[in-house]
């Protein structure tokens, strides 16, 4: 029988995707007593927000139920629609599968911004952007990692060095998909589009078949 405590997990969770729709991968931070566990897979074809909604599934399926959780992500797309109903037009399936891990758990869903010195978020990208590599080569997707944990108090884990440079958030970030659809497409050109910087996974004004956004820093790690 699962054991529970007062003091809940947490756990961080984070999707990437290449080219959105295009190979995906998500990463999974688990704090607990007994260290901190590691989760990631990914996809041959998907969108980031497909995983960043898997992330939050494959946490909470690693959880014993009746375990109290923190779920702790950079995607408002995620956060925003499990705490203030947005409206769910898409990835119907996967909603699903998420509200029935829910149930399962003492669940709350907290906002953090991306790539702004918190460590186990970082952690979180780096795991979902190497599983992002491996699905683009055709590696193997299933999910990898620690499962089977159990209840118990949060505590600290090591700091980990950012996968990729911190850079000023965009008031667009985080997958506000409803927000982008009714203001930004609109103001677009024939040949622009929204898209998600490969590096820093910020969102720019892409033409043509760019990947990256204008930042240096981001120009020149596309470049390695």
């Amino acid at each position: 029988m699962p054991t529970t405590s007062s003091s809940p997990i947490l756990v961080y969770a984070d999707g990437s995707c290449e080219g959105n729709p295009g190979p995906g991968g998500w990463g999974v931070v688990i704090v607990r007593p007994d260290g901190t566990h590691r989760l990631s897979g990914g996809d041959s074809q998907t969108t980031n927000n497909r995983m960043e909604i898997m992330a939050a599934i494959e946490a909470l399926r690693a959880l014993d139920p009746g375990v109290p959780v923190i779920v702790r992500s950079d995607s408002q797309y995620l956060v925003r629609t499990m705490n203030d109903g947005w409206r769910r037009t898409k990835n119907l399936d996967l909603w699903q599968q998420l509200d029935r891990e829910v149930a399962r758990h003492d669940v709350r869903f907290e906002w953090v911004r991306g790539h702004a010195g918190d460590a186990l978020n970082e952690e979180a990208d780096a795991l979902a952007r190497e599983a992002t590599q491996s699905a683009a080569k055709g590696r193997a997707l299933r999910p990898s990692g620690t499962a089977g944990v159990t209840a118990g108090a949060a505590q600290a884990a090591p700091a980990v060095t950012p996968a990729a440079p911190s850079t000023p958030s965009d008031p667009w970030d985080d997958d506000e998909e409803q927000l982008i659809n009714e203001k930004l497409r609109p103001m677009l050109e024939d040949d622009e589009r929204i898209a998600r910087c490969d590096v820093c996974k910020q969102l720019f004004v892409a033409r043509g078949d760019e990947t990256c956004c204008s930042l240096a820093g981001c120009q020149m790690q596309k470049r390695c």
